[in-house]
């Protein structure tokens, strides 16, 4: 025989089955009945009231991570400085060839007007690499470029110039750097040529600096 017994979850009395113990509830445990659901009912919504300010909270900080975040102030080494640096000072001069034709080295590489000044950086568009540091290093065309392509406003960007050529030649000084373009140092009056695509009738193999 099967037990239809139904049991109250209020008071913990049986009953024969489901019509009585209904009938038991609204007669004996009205109040109680309506306060428990209206109690379940304030739970949900109070559960889902911090569910949605969790959600905002969350929202706001990748907004504000991504948005508000102070750019970099140093770059593989290289350091962004209110004045330029003095104890080390000297120049390289950079020319880039795409598909035989001379592109214009962006000025402004390594600047935040207003802000800093990063030790390897460009104040015009006539190539020449400002090396300029509170201490005597080498630097490389790697870190230079680096800076170039992390300075805010520059454009275009080194990889868009050379239109994402991963297989472009380097020449210093009239000689092709074949170690990996990160590794060229930056010398005092070298003459840096970057060749993407067909190569070029002339190659430049030094530079009239100017007395810089």
């Amino acid at each position: 025989m099967v037990n239809t017994e139904k049991k109250c979850d209020i008071c913990g009395k049986v009953f024969e089955n489901s019509t009585k113990l209904n009938q038991h509830k609204s007669e004996s445990h009205k109040s109680e009945t309506k306060v428990k659901k209206t109690a379940s009912k304030s739970s949900r919504y109070k559960a889902t009231g911090i569910a949605a300010a969790i959600a905002v909270i969350v929202v706001l900080g990748v907004y504000f991570s991504e948005n508000q975040q102070p750019s970099a102030t140093i770059i593989q080494g290289v350091q962004c400085d209110p004045t330029e640096g003095v104890i080390f000072h000297i120049h390289a001069h950079l020319d880039v060839i795409v598909d035989g034709k001379s592109i214009t080295v962006p000025a402004g590489i390594g600047i935040k007007p207003n802000e800093c000044l990063y030790w390897l950086h460009t104040h015009n568009t006539s190539g020449v690499i400002h090396i300029e540091s509170p201490q005597q290093t080498t630097f490389t065309l790697g870190q230079f470029i680096q800076v170039w392509d992390n300075t805010p406003g520059i454009s275009p960007k080194f990889e868009e110039m050379i239109n994402g050529d991963k297989n472009f030649k380097v020449f210093v000084n009239g000689f092709e750097y074949k170690d990996g373009y990160d590794k060229i140092p930056l010398s005092a009056h070298d003459e840096i040529v970057i060749v993407s695509g067909s190569m070029p009738p002339y190659l430049p193999k030094s530079y009239e600096f100017n007395g810089l």
